[in-house]
């Protein structure tokens, strides 16, 4: 019996325990991780995530696990642009160019994070301690580690030599190992050319569809406090406004001395 795991696209960073409907999905793949999906992830993006109550299988009596991936888009296609010249060391020519539909895919989702879902892949759900095997094939990708690179291609079911120009991929399963299954008009055939791809498959990056922010109507008071507001208005403005300091004046001093010129008045007989 297969187990699935599932690229899709995700509205906001919040990843999900599992994957049941084909909205949002950008590919799936059968009994593996594929090589591609990996090369877009850092191990630090790899997260636990808990099977939710309302889940058809969920046991109370148990707590299920899962390892997850989620990133930004834009930041997965940055770094599966950035791996492909090491890719292009493990990858037969056929092969490498399969990563380009891959890209495609990805960047026409309009979502704003990927993630990888893996709950329903055995080899990780039924596991403890799986996120530390699914960091350490995220971490493969920025090294040259033969003996971390063959646990990788053992993982999709294809042999390693002595070193990395000795891999033997499948041909029935090499496209699956690579890029998992992609929507039909994202595959590319085995016999395609970049000059071919560049034209008949251009990679388009979708705008990201962001909820639109909820706007708080206007404020507006009703017609009968409008004018009352409005005259108390005019009835403060019409009123003096004091200085925000009164001026502090003295009086003037008062002599007890009398002034010069009584002195000199003439003098008048007493009963005069």
């Amino acid at each position: 019996m297969s187990s699935y795991a599932y690229l899709i696209g995700r509205p906001d960073k919040q990843p999900v325990f599992t994957h049941e409907t084909t909205e949002n999905e950008i590919a799936h793949s059968s009994d593996w991780v594929p090589i591609g999906w990996l090369a877009m992830f850092e191990p630090r993006d790899v997260q636990v995530v808990e099977e939710p109550v309302d889940s058809e299988t969920y046991d109370p009596e148990t707590r299920t696990l899962c390892p997850t991936l989620m990133r930004k888009k834009e930041a997965a296609l940055e770094a599966l642009a950035r791996r492909r010249e090491r890719l292009a060391k493990v990858l037969p020519p056929e092969l490498e160019l399969q990563l380009h539909g891959l890209e495609a895919a990805v960047a026409a989702c309009k979502a704003p994070y990927i993630q990888i879902v893996l709950s329903d892949l055995d080899s990780f759900v039924s596991y403890r301690g799986s996120e530390r095997m699914l960091r350490d094939l995220v971490a493969t990708m920025d090294g040259d580690n033969a003996k971390q690179w063959r646990a990788m291609l053992a993982h999709v079911d294809t042999d390693m030599g002595k070193s990395l120009s000795k891999v033997d991929f499948s041909p029935l399963t090499g496209v699956s190992a690579v890029v998992g299954f992609l929507p039909e008009k994202y595959t590319v055939s085995l016999g395609a050319t970049k000059p071919t791809l560049a034209k008949d498959m251009p990679i388009v990056n979708a705008p990201v569809t962001v909820a639109p922010p909820v706007v708080q109507p206007p404020v507006v008071q009703s017609p009968v406090v409008q004018p009352i507001a409005a005259k108390a208005a005019a009835k403060a403005a019409s009123k003096p406004v004091a200085p925000a300091t009164m001026p502090v004046i003295k009086p003037a001093p008062v002599s007890s001395k009398r002034p010069w010129w009584q002195f000199w008045a003439p003098k008048t007989a007493v009963g005069a």
